[in-house]
């Protein structure tokens, strides 16, 4: 059996880049390191669209970086506390992305069971084409 893969994308402080964005704003780019492919992008859109509160966060997968904006006015301490909860939510992403290939790997294993069952008005046509068709 294949074994699953397993995420570890982390920040990269170090490689961390800072620009002006306007009067208002500045501009962080931080490196990711570790394995960002397909699944790990699915996962990071799907979190961003189930918390719009992390939209801020913008992955840019062909540079494995990710962007956030801060004010001007904002110190070291509020990026840093922005820095954090990138942390996190890059953690999050590596949970999600690490169980969808343990998912794909377990149905690629049992292809029966990861074909779901007809309901309703679908499971009643599918029965009497069924029995229609034997004869």
């Amino acid at each position: 059996m294949e074994k699953a893969t397993t995420y570890d994308v982390t920040l990269d402080q170090a490689g961390m880049d800072w620009q002006k964005a306007g009067p208002l704003f500045e501009r962080y780019a931080v490196n990711l390191q570790g394995r960002v492919d397909r699944r790990w992008v699915d996962a990071y859109g799907k979190l961003v669209k189930e918390r719009p509160n992390l939209s801020r966060f913008r992955l840019e997968p062909a540079a494995n970086q990710v962007s956030f904006t801060c004010r001007s006015t904002d110190g070291p301490a509020e990026v840093m506390g922005v820095l954090k909860r990138l942390e996190e939510m890059i953690a999050l992403v590596n949970d999600s992305a690490s169980a969808a290939a343990k998912a794909e790997i377990e149905a690629a294993a049992n292809p029966r069971a990861s074909k779901p069952e007809p309901q309703g008005a679908a499971a009643m046509a599918a029965g009497l084409f069924a029995r229609l068709s034997r004869r």
